[in-house]
């Protein structure tokens, strides 16, 4: 027998659960991929780049577009609202709590693996001076649509589809896992920056019980991040 969503409809099955979280894991790895192709197009083809700068941005939107609809099959409880005080407060909490984190794990790193950037976010930098192009596709998305579909995915679909209401620890740390799993890390200790920064968002969503809190605080932690790269480039 399926388990049943809030409403007592079934859930699709295990597998099937299994098999929609993995689809979307490897997609929104894909997706930046539109920006190598934009890069390896002459400046001088607008027409070309415009289509390809569409398809980055259009693959974004359908990937958020239907994860809500999967959302929507594994719950009926309405996984995003508008913010109360106590999430807001929230928030607030978690991002100085993040920003902690970030500078505790990010010295330990340097000190013993000698990186000042994660792979992560050489990468990131490496995108952006690369094509003024790349560097507003890859700001915007980054601070706004990344977020979006990386909560869908990693906190409401993952939590939603394989925990029972009420369950906490177990989610928050799986998703910390799998959230640094799909930003790949090149030590230990880059992992635990992106596990740890993934189990916060996590336990956030399972306080407030709303995506819009832990989607608030990736965008703030990815505007703090994209904006120091930025600033690195000039």
């Amino acid at each position: 027998m399926q388990p049943l969503n809030d409403s007592g409809r079934s859930k699709p099955s295990v597998a099937t659960r299994i098999l929609i979280f993995l689809t979307f894991f490897v997609l929104i790895q894909l997706v930046p991929f539109m920006l190598t192709i934009i890069r390896g197009l002459p400046k001088a083809q607008l027409v070309g780049r415009s289509f390809a700068a569409a398809g980055y941005i259009l693959g974004y939107v359908a990937l958020i577009i239907v994860m809500v609809v999967c959302m929507k099959r594994v719950t009926d409880h309405p996984f995003w609202h508008r913010p109360s005080r106590n999430d807001l407060a929230y928030l607030f909490i978690a991002f100085v709590i993040f920003l902690a984190v970030e500078m505790v794990l990010s010295g330990l790193n340097s000190r013993l693996f000698g990186q000042t950037q994660t792979t992560n976010n050489a990468v990131i930098i490496s995108l952006l001076k690369s094509d003024r192009w790349i560097f507003y596709l890859l700001m915007f998305s980054g601070i706004f649509l990344s977020p979006i579909i990386e909560e869908l995915l990693f906190r409401g679909y993952w939590i939603n589809s394989f925990f029972k209401p009420g369950t906490l620890w177990l989610p928050v740390i799986t998703s910390g896992l799998i959230f640094s799993i799909a930003h790949a890390s090149s030590n230990v200790v880059s992992f635990l920056i992106y596990a740890c920064l993934g189990a916060i968002l996590a336990f956030i969503y399972r306080r407030t019980d709303n995506l819009v809190t832990s989607i608030g605080l990736h965008m703030l932690n990815n505007l703090m991040a994209m904006s120091i790269m930025a600033v690195m480039l000039k």
